[in-house]
């Protein structure tokens, strides 16, 4: 899996903050149901279970481990919208990401 931040993501982390890929659980009979969410956080704070995933720049992504394992030998690109001092971060994933990796229909790799 690769990330990549783009100028706006890169310049919209602080210095003691890394990005997050969260996954959040959203059915109650699957464990493995659920969504991705990617947002700041300071390194300080990240959960252990968290894996460091290949990015650009190197050392700035981590992972949830179901998110990793969904998103393992994929190419991602990360922005970031601002509106004042609110930051989104976002992915060129398609909005139904997690629900398509659960049922094995994420978008074809490099497409």
């Amino acid at each position: 899996m690769t990330f990549r931040l783009d100028a706006l993501a890169r310049n919209a982390l602080r210095p003691d903050e890394v990005v997050v890929v969260d996954w959040h659980v959203t059915g109650l009979c699957c464990a493995d149901s659920g969504e991705f969410s990617v947002r700041a956080l300071r390194r300080g704070r990240l959960p252990r279970r968290f894996r460091p995933v290949d990015a650009l720049p190197h050392n700035i992504v981590y992972a949830h481990p179901t998110a990793w394992a969904h998103l393992a030998k994929r190419d991602v690109a990360v922005s970031c919208r601002r509106a004042g001092p609110l930051r989104w971060f976002t992915t060129d994933l398609p909005p139904d990401a997690g629900l398509r990796a659960c049922l094995g229909r994420l978008p074809p790799l490099n497409a």
